[in-house]
């Protein structure tokens, strides 16, 4: 029997770097924010649609950096906003630091000034993720205009590139089983539902692993995990749409 627990599990939506999977999309953006952070830029924006992989790029720069460099990764801005202002304030002017502020869509106008004129004063850089609504409404800013030195965007995956992140999750999890079991009129409906946004994809597949479990566990005669039907798809984005309604 495939391990569909475990499964379902691979696709938990959480920040899990055991599970990156280097899409061209998302690398390029991550080599050219590295790139960037090289040249010591004071503002850095990585910005795109809900779901298509900005903040595994922060944590994945965080990683690879936090060894090298004085490197703060914050992933609720909301939550730790006086925890960074605190330790903007006491930062030596000596020392180069890296900020990676998360969902700075959550900051209010007054906060990204406050960090604004940090970054113009200190030896750091910030790099913001953000929506591109957001990052379209700070540009019309004259002091913001001037001072965003990258915009680096991160494009949804296509449908190929969402069949590789999916197999190759399951495969880095050896459920070389399950990656045999879905066919490509599976990923064509993945796709359709998704729209090649890598977080609806977890939360999708995640639904799937979790109905496929409940009606194999119940009656495994009529589950036929060799040929797998669409309809537990169609169920699964029933579930995942009233859950975002």
């Amino acid at each position: 029997m495939a391990n569909l627990n475990k499964a379902k599990e691979v696709f938990r939506d959480v920040v899990d770097l055991k599970f990156y999977v280097p899409l061209s999309a998302v690398e390029k953006t991550k080599k050219d924010l590295l790139n960037a952070l090289k040249q010591k830029e004071k503002m850095i924006f990585v910005t795109g649609e809900a779901g298509s992989g900005k903040s595994m790029i922060l944590k994945s720069v965080y990683n690879q950096l936090k060894d090298q460099n004085n490197v703060f990764y914050i992933s609720n801005p909301y939550l730790e906003i006086n925890s960074i202002l605190s330790i903007l304030k006491q930062l030596s002017l000596n020392d180069y630091q890296i900020f990676l502020i998360d969902e700075a869509q959550l900051l209010s106008e007054d906060t990204f000034e406050n960090l604004r004129i940090y970054a113009d004063k200190g030896n750091i850089t910030i790099v913001f993720a953000t929506h591109d609504t957001d990052i379209r409404k700070l540009m019309q800013k004259k002091h913001f205009q001037t001072r965003i030195n990258y915009i680096l965007k991160v494009n949804k995956a296509n449908r190929d590139e969402l069949e590789n992140f999916i197999k190759t999750k399951l495969l880095k999890a050896n459920l070389i089983d399950v990656a045999e079991m879905l066919k490509k009129k599976n990923y064509n409906l993945i796709y359709k539902y998704t729209k090649g946004s890598l977080r609806a994809t977890n939360q999708l597949m995640f639904k799937l692993f979790d109905i496929l479990e409940y009606f194999y566990n119940k009656n495994p005669d009529k589950v036929n995990l060799d040929n797998l039907s669409n309809k537990y798809i169609e169920m699964a984005y029933m579930d995942f749409k009233e859950f975002h309604a």
